[in-house]
C-alpha cells in the first residue's frame, strides 16, 4: 500500500489518531437512529478543525444523530463527502481489545471505519490551500435499518437540504472480500433497488385427522414458493440481475391443528426500474394461485432505497485519484452486488459514485460483512482518508479545466 504521494504521507502521519477514532467506534457501536454519543464525539472532533462549519441534531441536519461539517474556501463549486454512523444488532465474537462492549450490538459492516476515514479526510483539506470551492462532510445516521414510516438516514438529510448546491457526491465502503490493494469501482447500476414484502394466506383451517374438510393455507403455501422461486429463475432474463428471496414463515402452533392463516416476509432486489415493477408484477400472480385453491391472500410490497448508481464522471474522479495516489492498485470493475445502500439516494439527487475498498484479511472465512467475526486491516484507514480527500481536490481540479475550456 506504499505511496510516494504527499496526501498519503500526510495521512500516514494521522495514522495513530485514525486507529483510535476507529477503534472508539467499534468499541462503542451504537444501532440506527440511536447513534448519540457516537455524533457527540465526531461533532466535537469536527469542532477542533480550523475552519470548520459544525451542523448538529435534528433542525440542522434533519435527524437528531445527524452531524455535518462544511469547509468553505473561496468562491467554487460544492462536494459532498459521505459516510454512515450506525452499527448493527450482531453479538460480536472477536477478541480485540477494542471489540464492542455492548451485548447484541456491533460494527460489522465497517461504519466504523467510514466514520474514522471521513473524519481524517475533513483534517487533510483543512490543511489544504489549493482548492477553491466547499466540500461537506456528511456523518449520516441510519444506513442500516428504517424507522416506522420506512426511511432510513439518507432520505431525511437530503429533505432537509443537506444535498442543495452539491455538484457530486462520493462515498466509500470497507470491502472485507479482498485484501488491501485492490478495489472495486464500477460505473452504472452497481448494487440493488431493496424491496420488501410481508403477505398473508388465508384458509379455514381445521383439524389435522380431516384435512378435506377445511382449507389448508400451508398446503396452498407450497405451491405459492414454487412460483415465486420461478419468477426469477423462469420468468426474468437470465442477463438481468434480480432475485426474490423468503426469509419469514409463520404458521400454527399445534401438531394436529391446520392453522387458518400463514403469514410470509421476504426480500426483492433489481438493479432497474423495468426489473422492478416486473418482479413486483410476478409476485402478485405468484400469490394468486391460492385462490384457485379456495384460499384468499393480502401482498404488501415496499419500496426500499434504490439502486446505488455511479455516475461516470465521478467515478472517473475516483479512478484519477486512484492512479496519482495509488497507481499499483489493483481495480475490479464489476457490479457490487444485490446487496443495498442507502446512499442510492444521495446518487439519485446528484451525480455520485461509491468506491468498494479492500480491506479484508487473507483467511477471510466467516468474516465477512455482517457477520459476527467481521473485521479489517486497520492500516487502509490512511489510504481511504487520502483517497476521499485526493478525490475532492480531483473534483475542484476538474470543474477549474471545465470552466476553463469553456471560456468562462
Amino acid at each position: 500500500m506504499h505511496s510516494e504521494h504527499y496526501l498519503y504521507r500526510k495521512a500516514e502521519a494521522l495514522k495513530d489518531q485514525l486507529f483510535m477514532w476507529r477503534r472508539h467506534f467499534h468499541q462503542y457501536p451504537e444501532r440506527s437512529f440511536q447513534e448519540e454519543n457516537t455524533a457527540a464525539f465526531v461533532e466535537k472532533e469536527l469542532r477542533n478543525i480550523q475552519g470548520m462549519e459544525v451542523f448538529a441534531g435534528k433542525e440542522e441536519t434533519g435527524l437528531k444523530t445527524g452531524v455535518a461539517g462544511i469547509l468553505r474556501k473561496g468562491s467554487g463549486p460544492t462536494i459532498a463527502l459521505r459516510a454512515d454512523m450506525d452499527a448493527l444488532p450482531i453479538q460480536e465474537e472477536n477478541k480485540t481489545s477494542y471489540r464492542s462492549v455492548y451485548d447484541g450490538i456491533m460494527h460489522a459492516c465497517g461504519h466504523d471505519a467510514h466514520t474514522a476515514m471521513l473524519l481524517g479526510a475533513a483534517r487533510l483539506l483543512s490543511e489544504e490551500e489549493t482548492f477553491q470551492g466547499t466540500v461537506k462532510f456528511i456523518f449520516q445516521p441510519a444506513e442500516e435499518m428504517t424507522d416506522r414510516k420506512g426511511k432510513s438516514g439518507a432520505p431525511y438529510m437530503i429533505n432537509h437540504g443537506m444535498l442543495e448546491d452539491v455538484s457530486m457526491a462520493f462515498a466509500l465502503h470497507m470491502d472485507p472480500e479482498y485484501r488491501p490493494g485492490t478495489v472495486r469501482l464500477h460505473q452504472g447500476p452497481s448494487m440493488a433497488n431493496v424491496d420488501t414484502f410481508q403477505a398473508e394466506i388465508g384458509g379455514t383451517g381445521g383439524h389435522g385427522a380431516y384435512p378435506h374438510l377445511g382449507t389448508d393455507p400451508l398446503w396452498m403455501l407450497s405451491f405459492v414458493i414454487q412460483a415465486v422461486q420461478g419468477i426469477t429463475s423462469r420468468k426474468t432474463s437470465p442477463l438481468v440481475p434480480s432475485v426474490i428471496s423468503i426469509g419469514e414463515v409463520k404458521a400454527g402452533s399445534s401438531t394436529n391443528v391446520i392453522p387458518d392463516q400463514v403469514t410470509i416476509q421476504g426480500t426483492i432486489r433489481s438493479y432497474d426500474q423495468d426489473t422492478r415493477r416486473h418482479l413486483e408484477e410476478e409476485l402478485k400472480q405468484a400469490f394468486s394461485v391460492v385462490e384457485a385453491m379456495g384460499g384468499s391472500y393480502q401482498l404488501h410490497v415496499e419500496k426500499g432505497e434504490p439502486a446505488l448508481f455511479n455516475d461516470e464522471t465521478a467515478v472517473y474522479m475516483f479512478d484519477k485519484t486512484m492512479q496519482d495516489i495509488f497507481p499499483g492498485f489493483s481495480i475490479i470493475r464489476e457490479p457490487y452486488g444485490l446487496g443495498g445502500e442507502d446512499f442510492g439516494y444521495m446518487a439519485e439527487e446528484v451525480p455520485a459514485a461509491m468506491l468498494f475498498l479492500g480491506a479484508g484479511f487473507e483467511n477471510n472465512h466467516q468474516r465477512g460483512l455482517h457477520m459476527p467475526r467481521f473485521d479489517l486491516q486497520e492500516d487502509i484507514l490512511p489510504v481511504g482518508a487520502s483517497l476521499l480527500a485526493g478525490t475532492a481536490l480531483q473534483f475542484f481540479q476538474h470543474y477549474v479545466k471545465h470552466e476553463e475550456g469553456s471560456g468562462k
